[in-house]
């Protein structure tokens, strides 16, 4: 399957977290909306394809409130950049960062067509602060295992960390890219080169009358 599609579908069901409520076991809740989001997403495919402002809203508003972003933001630059960064930059990094995963996934939502879902029961950390939750996806190829990694929050919520599609970690992939960068170019310019990275995927996104 295209590598595109399954992080769409990575994508999708790691919405299926969102929910305000305090959620004693994560994969019961996750359960409860999968119907709801998959249903808002088969019922407007054409809109989504049509309307990106739309399909990025679907991401923003069932996605990024459950995820933990200051986190992974942090984990992705690492305990040297972060340190030697500022607020404003570390800010900066977080917003530029989530703007490009929705220039790049938005759109992408229409490319699921009903895929099942199924999902184990939440592992839990000895600790109980961590969580892992699997999912399977069916598709017309073999499955694809994605892996969900919570924390815990001082209200007893959970956030996501990180998704690990098929043994590969979005995060550590994300930290080893940007690290790298960073090393080479230097933070103002990677800062940079994430800003032109999202203007030019925000106009990719835009809907015209070429096929």
């Amino acid at each position: 399957m295209n590598k595109t599609i399954i992080q769409v579908l990575a994508v999708l069901t790691l919405g299926l977290f969102a929910f305000s409520a305090i959620a004693a076991d994560p994969k019961t809740r996750m359960e409860q909306v999968t119907s709801q989001i998959t249903e808002e997403i088969l019922s407007n495919k054409d809109k989504i394809k049509s309307d990106s402002a739309y399909a990025k809203s679907l991401i923003q508003d069932h996605l990024l409130p459950e995820v933990d972003t200051n986190y992974m933001t942090k984990r992705i630059l690492g305990k040297t950049h972060w340190t030697a960064a500022t607020e404003t930059q570390r800010a900066t990094f977080r917003d530029q960062f989530i703007d490009l995963l929705l220039n790049s996934y938005a759109k992408g939502l229409a490319s699921y067509s009903g895929q099942a879902i199924k999902y184990d029961d939440t592992s839990y950390s000895k600790s109980g602060k961590t969580a892992n939750v699997r999912s399977t996806i069916e598709t017309d190829d073999s499955p694809i295992l994605i892996d969900y990694r919570l924390k815990v929050q001082a209200d007893g919520s959970w956030l996501i960390t990180d998704v690990i599609i098929e043994g590969v970690s979005m995060a550590k992939s994300y930290a080893s890219q940007y690290r790298d960068q960073i090393k080479a170019i230097g933070l103002e310019a990677t800062l940079e080169k994430l800003a032109e990275e999202n203007v030019k995927a925000a106009e990719a996104t835009k809907i015209t009358d070429e096929v």
